[in-house]
C-alpha cells in the first residue's frame, strides 16, 4: 500500500513540475538586454501598454511593440494585459481618443512574427513587447509580472 502511496505522491508532483516548465501558452514580456526593469505588476504592465507610464528606470522612453493584429498572441496580450474584452477594435479606438486628447502620441507598433518583436526590442532603448515565452533568446531579457516568470503555474499572462 505504501508503495501505490509513493507512486501517486510522485506522479502528482512530477506532473506539476511539467505544468509549470511548459512555457509554450505563456506571453513573456521583454526588454532589451541591457534594462535594469526586472519586474512589473500586472497594473503597472498596463499603464506601460497604454502609453500612461512614459519612461523606463533606466530614463528611457517606452517604445511598446505589439504582435500583428489576429495572431493568437496579440489576442491574449488585448486581453490579458490591455483588459480590453472587444479586441481591436477596442484598442483601436482607445489609442484614437488618446493620441486626439493629447494622452498618447500613437499606438503602439504592431509587427509580424515574434522575431520581429524581439528584434526590435534588443535594439531599442526604452523598447519593450511581448512574444511566447518559448520565442525568447539571449538576445532580450524577460522580466517578471507580478513577480512570476514565464513557466510558473500561476504566471499571469497566458494564451488561451
Amino acid at each position: 500500500m505504501w508503495k501505490y502511496l509513493l507512486f501517486l505522491a510522485t506522479a502528482s508532483l512530477l506532473a506539476v513540475q511539467v505544468r509549470a516548465q511548459d512555457k509554450s501558452a505563456d506571453l513573456a514580456v521583454i526588454v532589451a538586454k541591457g534594462s535594469s526593469l526586472e519586474n512589473l505588476s500586472s497594473d503597472e504592465l498596463r499603464r506601460v501598454f497604454l502609453e500612461e507610464k512614459a519612461t523606463d528606470p533606466d530614463g528611457h522612453k517606452y517604445v511598446v511593440m505589439m504582435r500583428e493584429p489576429g495572431s493568437p498572441e496579440q489576442k491574449a496580450a488585448l486581453s490579458v494585459i490591455y483588459k480590453f474584452d472587444q479586441g481591436q477594435g477596442q484598442f483601436d479606438t482607445y489609442f484614437l481618443r488618446a493620441v486626439y486628447s493629447g494622452h498618447a502620441q500613437g499606438k503602439p507598433q504592431q509587427v509580424n512574427g515574434g522575431a520581429t518583436v524581439r528584434q526590435y526590442v534588443a535594439a531599442t532603448p526604452g523598447g519593450i513587447g511581448y512574444l511566447r515565452a518559448s520565442e525568447v533568446d539571449d538576445s532580450v531579457k524577460v522580466i517578471k509580472v507580478d513577480g512570476k516568470s514565464p513557466g510558473d503555474a500561476d504566471y499571469p499572462l497566458k494564451i488561451k
